[in-house]
């Protein structure tokens, strides 16, 4: 069996956050300081996804950065739909596959999940890839996104959500519509940053890493679309294949390892008080038939997670 490359160490490595608020919205800090900002953390990459505009940010790219073309678009219940005595609603970053041909789409105006689902396939015909944020801190519960159709991503960790609400991981939602979608479902960390919570600064808490052989437009879009990405709140995921029946995954050191599918219990675990597993490694021969993906997650000693993008062991 040939070496299957998912996280390839002979590619670059670039940090990128997919979620992003500046002054052409509700953030605090303008476009050029966002840049500057991030780079100085370590960032090659911004989705510029301000609310329902969309403001091409091309002029800011240079040898070590990258500017994505998006915006974040939001469906709120109390406006277009109440269900229920509390708000609910359901928010979507759209990040252009062409900055070139990037044109504006407005919100769904009906909070149902036929209109939302027919909103992710306009966005999808106008040539934007779609990430579902933060259901946990939109009241969202499966009774909503399993409606909402072919979303390619969904956050399972939004820091911003974290430090203002106490909710930004949505670990249960995403593993939810893993069982219960049959497409590949992206895993997404992002910041959503405002950097105007009153709270503690919500940047540079949560990322995806690509791994592509350079940093242009179209490399970053194809990894996103191979799943050569991995999302961490700390964890750094240096290298990930398949060779000889086994999956192998080199990392920095963890402290918990855990290999899930759809079923409840994990396919494969491990654990070390030292926090020092840096490889892992998975025989497929005691994989069950009945495994659709396995979907590898890390925490080390402080807790810090990463997640994998889920490997499918056959084409959904």
């Amino acid at each position: 069996m040939a070496r299957i490359e998912l996280l390839p160490r002979s590619y670059n490595s670039y940090k990128a956050n997919l979620h992003s608020h500046t002054t052409c919205s509700d953030g605090r800090f303008t476009p050029e300081q966002a840049k500057e900002y991030y780079k100085k953390s370590g960032y090659s990459i911004i989705a510029y996804t301000d609310h329902n505009v969309l403001v091409d940010h091309s002029d800011l790219n240079d040898e070590s950065f990258l500017a994505l073309v998006g915006l974040e678009m939001d469906t709120d219940s109390f406006i277009y739909g109440r269900k229920h005595e509390f708000n609910q609603t359901c928010h979507l970053c759209a990040i252009a596959r062409d900055p070139k041909h990037a044109a504006l789409v407005s919100r769904a105006e009906r909070y149902t999940g036929e209109a939302i689902s027919r909103k992710i396939d306009e966005l999808h015909r106008a040539g934007y890839i779609v990430n579902y944020n933060h259901p946990a801190w939109s009241c969202e519960g499966s009774d909503e996104f399993l409606d909402y159709g072919m979303f390619d991503g969904l956050e399972i960790y939004n820091y911003s959500c974290e430090v203002g609400n106490n909710n930004g991981e949505s670990h249960s939602e995403y593993a939810m519509a893993l069982r219960m979608l049959k497409h590949p479902i992206r895993c997404v960390a992002a910041d959503d940053n405002h950097q105007s919570l009153g709270c503690e600064d919500d940047a540079c808490g949560g990322w995806v890493v690509f791994k592509a052989p350079e940093l242009s437009y179209s490399a970053i879009i194809k990894a996103y679309d191979e799943m050569r990405f991995y999302a961490s709140t700390g964890p750094e995921i240096k290298e990930s294949y398949i060779e000889d029946g086994r999956l192998i995954v080199e990392c920095s050191p963890v402290r918990r390892v855990h290999v899930m599918s759809q079923m409840i219990d994990p396919i494969f675990c491990d654990f070390s008080p030292d926090n020092d597993l840096t490889r892992i490694e998975v025989d497929l021969k005691k994989v069950p038939s009945e495994a659709r993906f396995l979907w590898v997650q890390l925490t080390d000693g402080q807790g810090k997670k990463a997640w994998m993008n889920p490997y499918y062991l056959h084409k959904e």
